[in-house]
């Protein structure tokens, strides 16, 4: 059973309505081209001061070489000028006679410094009879910085920690790891198969204001269960990424063209998480209640984890709005709209109305100091539930 929402619902009848204006002949055919894509599994993210990281990548051809061909790669900032942030372990990469591919390495370069994450892409110089098909987009961040606890912080973490609850490891950057599992049979690609994808990363972790003496409550201020790359992955497939749907609809053609938003213009997008509740521990473990009852944006109230999501695109969106530009006020809350709450994070998780339907969990080990999350997210178009699960390591 797949999800179709009121906006999927109009995405697919105004491609339908162009569809049918269409001569069926018109469709792409073979032409023999040989076309690249330049590919990596994960998360495509290098982190300022983390140590040992680097990105595995793919070059891959759709039509072998009856040659050693060497191909010279380039990296582009989203000006599209040439970037100096990483490097790559082979350049040029050498395709072998009768093969399709090579794989090279991206790690960071050496005594670098940003203030602000930066999203590159790899690509390569043009080449007689290669045609660029996808090229790989990656992202270099600064070094994650955790405010310091302040005295009714501490003053309440001392309190909890006298009852068996010593959160004082899991404060500040906390290593995480884990998997995505995405259903097949979702509305368009990558979501009509299904797929895993590993999460890797750190977490910035805080005491929520929310807290109380007798309740510990915690906030992830910056990339949240590690996901943040993933929802906006989800976002842009949904939306700027998604030519076959997005692109056919009145409102999203107008408001891309109004705020300048495309799959290539430069953006942020940032995802907290609040009201992580940790109960009283038992055998030294506690449980953890972290999903709400979250207002859509239809207004309804569903149960769902209530990720807060902050993306530059929907911000100029809503700035246009606050103007009362004519053409926003239009096409505000329609499916074109880039607040990511209309695409991502959409249905009820504790709603068993689908086949691969799973109870979600949360729980702290004081002992062995990790903290481990099972739960389902959504999206507009995706095929089902996709899985989550992730553990925190704590030092």
């Amino acid at each position: 059973m797949k999800f179709i929402s009121k906006l999927a619902m109009g995405m697919f009848i105004a491609l339908n309505i162009v569809s049918c204006s269409k001569n069926d002949d018109s469709a792409p055919q073979y032409s023999g081209e040989n076309r690249v894509y330049i590919t990596a599994k994960g998360d495509k993210v290098l982190t300022l001061g983390e140590a040992n990281q680097k990105i595995e990548a793919k070059f891959s051809l759709t039509t072998k070489v009856n040659a050693d061909t060497a191909i010279h790669l380039k990296v582009v900032d989203a000006q599209g000028q040439t970037s100096d942030l990483v490097s790559l372990s082979a350049n040029p990469i050498t395709i072998a006679k009768d093969a399709r591919e090579a794989t090279f390495f991206i790690t960071l370069s050496p005594n670098i410094s940003i203030s602000e994450e930066q999203r590159l892409k790899i690509t390569f110089e043009g080449a007689t009879g290669l045609i660029a098909q996808e090229d790989l987009a990656l992202v270099v961040k600064p070094s994650p910085k955790a405010e310091k606890l302040t005295p009714v912080q501490r003053a309440l973490l001392d309190a909890y920690k006298a009852k068996g609850m010593d959160l004082y490891p899991f404060m500040g950057k906390i290593k995480l790891k884990g998997t995505v599992f995405s259903p097949a049979n979702g509305n368009v690609e990558p979501f009509v198969s299904e797929f895993t994808r590993e999460i890797n990363g750190n977490t910035l972790i805080t005491l929520s204001e929310l807290s109380t003496r007798d309740i510990p409550i915690l906030k992830m201020t910056e990339n949240a269960m590690g996901l943040t790359e993933f929802w906006y992955f989800l976002m842009k497939k949904n939306t700027i990424e998604n030519e076959e749907y997005f692109y056919a609809l009145p409102a999203a053609q107008a408001i891309m063209k109004l705020i300048k938003w495309n799959k290539n213009s430069q953006e942020t997008f940032e995802v907290s998480l609040d009201n992580i509740k940790i109960k009283n521990p038992v055998n030294s473990v506690s449980q953890i209640e972290y999903i709400h009852k979250t207002e859509n944006r239809y207004e309804e109230m569903l149960n769902m984890v209530p990720f807060e999501f902050n993306y530059s695109a929907s911000n100029r969106f809503k700035k246009a709005i606050a103007e009362k530009n004519p053409i926003a006020l239009e096409y505000m809350k329609q499916s074109g709209d880039p607040n990511p709450i209309l695409y991502i994070n959409v249905y009820d998780i504790l709603t068993d109305d689908q086949s691969n339907w799973k109870q979600s969990t949360g729980s702290i080990d004081f002992i062995n100091k990790k903290m481990t999350f099972e739960f389902l997210i959504t999206h507009d178009l995706g095929g089902g539930f996709i899985s989550v699960k992730i553990e925190y390591t704590a030092e």
